[in-house]
């Protein structure tokens, strides 16, 4: 009879399809066992966990290499320091799944958050699923977690504000880019809180889309154009990823006068994909952004007394 489950399972595994999570790693050898244990954890188990080791020094890939070994799910690259986007075009490259989802190495996902998504993507035949998302400290994101465990999701939409009644909502891609920066902006931008098909990313409306090398805020350049090659978008409001803020991180460093100017460069970009497509709208939202984070970027220079220039 055990046998007989057993086989049972295997063949429900192999019903379901390979799904990659692409993680970049540099750096985060106190968290990175958080974040693997988080994904080897899915309700949802036929996964390719793909850990691309961007050169680091610190033992992360060491520790990336254990975890290969005990569980055939993780594959481990190592390459040089390249940065995060040329670590998940590494993964992009050598994924085997049909569906793709990308995750920081420090954050943490609720046991269902591939679950949740890849059944949304069923159910509404879309290309892409997104999940809200909490930053949380290092110091209470653990207790985040279990919060978010034991009070169940779908309770979860009173917790980020009433932003919609609706647990779940689809829409077309162009209609979600013509209200780009709206009521859905945090559902938008990150990379990390969704799962798409890979076939967008192949070659979607705007042909093969990868991150961009050597550049920063690499999500701003690139989520629109991603959604713009998708035929509908899903979105639910349970708070299913864990964004860890700690010292040090991208996130942290948003505010140094250096990172605002990529990010000012990065929305006069992406504020030209809007213009060109005449999604009015969405322009005018990313352009009152834009002059906030203008005034904003001036304040700082002036706080700072640092000689920068706008790129």
């Amino acid at each position: 009879m055990e046998k007989k489950a057993e086989q049972q399972g295997t063949t429900k595994t192999q019903k379901m399809p390979l799904i990659s999570i692409i993680v970049p790693v540099y750096q985060v050898k106190d968290y990175i066992g958080e974040c693997v244990e988080s994904l080897l954890d899915q309700t949802y188990t036929n996964l390719e966990i793909l850990l691309v080791d961007d050169g680091s020094t610190d033992g992360s890939g060491e520790i990336c290499d254990q975890y290969a070994d005990r569980d055939n799910r993780v594959r481990v690259v190592h390459q040089e320091n390249q940065g995060p986007s040329a670590a998940r075009n590494a993964g992009l490259d050598l994924m085997k799944g049909e569906y793709v989802a990308f995750m920081d190495s420090d954050d943490v996902v609720l046991p269902n958050f591939i679950e949740i998504l890849y059944g949304l993507l069923r159910k509404h035949r879309a290309d892409i699923a997104a999940c809200a998302y909490v930053k949380c400290p290092t110091e209470s994101l653990r207790d985040t977690k279990n919060e978010l465990l034991s009070v169940g999701n779908s309770m979860q939409r009173e917790r980020i504000g009433n932003r919609g009644k609706e647990k779940e909502l689809c829409m077309t891609s162009e209609h979600m880019l013509r209200q780009w920066h709206g009521k859905y902006k945090k559902w938008e931008t990150s990379a990390c809180n969704k799962l798409y098909r890979k076939l967008v990313l192949d070659g979607g409306g705007t042909g093969m889309i990868r991150f961009p090398v050597g550049r920063k805020l690499e999500d701003v350049l690139t989520s629109h154009l991603i959604v713009s090659g998708a035929t509908r978008v899903v979105l639910t409001m349970s708070e299913l990823y864990l964004y860890r803020i700690r010292p040090g991180s991208r996130a942290c460093q948003s505010r140094t006068v250096k990172l605002m100017g990529e990010n000012l460069r990065a929305q006069r970009e992406r504020m030209v994909f809007f213009r060109e497509k005449r999604y009015w709208r969405a322009y005018l939202n990313l352009l009152v952004g834009y002059m906030l984070h203008l005034g904003w970027f001036g304040w700082m220079r002036l706080c700072q007394g640092v000689d920068a220039k706008l790129l």
